[in-house]
């Protein structure tokens, strides 16, 4: 086998290692399971100041819950609680977290969520977005912030059909696209929304767990840097 055959293979290699390896370490999120305050079993808690979490366009209708023996089978997805999240009045509400990520060129992020409808409370679906950009602000007490802005990079709305007192998993997508440029840098944000019933403003409910975002160089990245590579190993050679 010659040198150049074996510096190609050893820079392809190189590609799939990076490739393989660039799934490995998830987006840092603040409180994904809701665990932050260990609540008693059954209680829930209505206040998520200083736990990652804000609140979108309800009131401050959100918070951990720790759950009973007879609800989802007294099983959450991950951990022990789940997070619970009241609709706007006619509008979509919920969770919101700005992260410390920043959106990159080159890059493919997958966002997980294990979404549940609660037996006994009005059910009318759910949304879970990406953004890039938006603040949270100051509610001025010891409840939830409120999260608002944002550009909305990519969502899943409600496109399951979750059975009552089950969890299913929204998985939404987003490759980058050079047509958002203008967003390079903005920190990521997440929302877990709960959909309003369309009849009247009466409060809805959805449930969520187990959040995790994942960023991955796209394959036309990697093989960039593989070629680079390869550029300065075959001029080496020719030195």
């Amino acid at each position: 086998m010659s040198k150049h055959t074996i510096l190609v293979a050893a820079v392809a290699g190189l590609v799939l290692a990076l490739e393989a390896s660039a799934g490995a370490a998830p987006v840092a999120i603040v409180n994904p399971g809701f665990e932050t305050r260990d609540l008693a079993d059954g209680a829930w808690g209505y206040s998520l100041d200083g736990e990652g979490w804000g609140y979108v366009d309800n009131d401050q209708y959100v918070g951990p819950w720790d759950l009973d023996a007879v609800t989802y089978g007294g099983i959450a997805p991950e951990g022990e609680q789940i997070g619970w999240a009241n609709s706007g009045d006619g509008v979509p509400g919920g969770f919101g977290q700005i992260l410390t990520e920043t959106l990159a060129a080159g890059m493919t992020y997958t966002l997980t969520v294990k979404v549940g409808n609660p037996p006994d409370y009005p059910w009318f679906g759910y949304c879970v977005q990406l953004l890039a950009g938006g603040t949270m602000g100051d509610s001025g007490d010891q409840l939830a912030d409120p999260i608002t802005g944002g550009f909305l990079l990519a969502q899943d709305y409600n496109t399951l059909t979750i059975a009552e007192d089950t969890f299913a998993t929204s998985t939404v997508t987003y490759v980058y696209n050079s047509a958002h440029s203008g967003h390079l840098g903005e920190p990521l944000q997440i929302r877990l929304l709960c959909l309003p019933n369309p009849a009247e403003w009466d409060d809805t409910e959805a449930d969520f767990d187990d959040v995790k975002l994942d960023a991955i160089p796209e394959p036309a990245t990697l093989a960039l840097l593989g070629l680079g590579g390869l550029g300065l190993l075959l001029g080496r050679k020719r030195k």
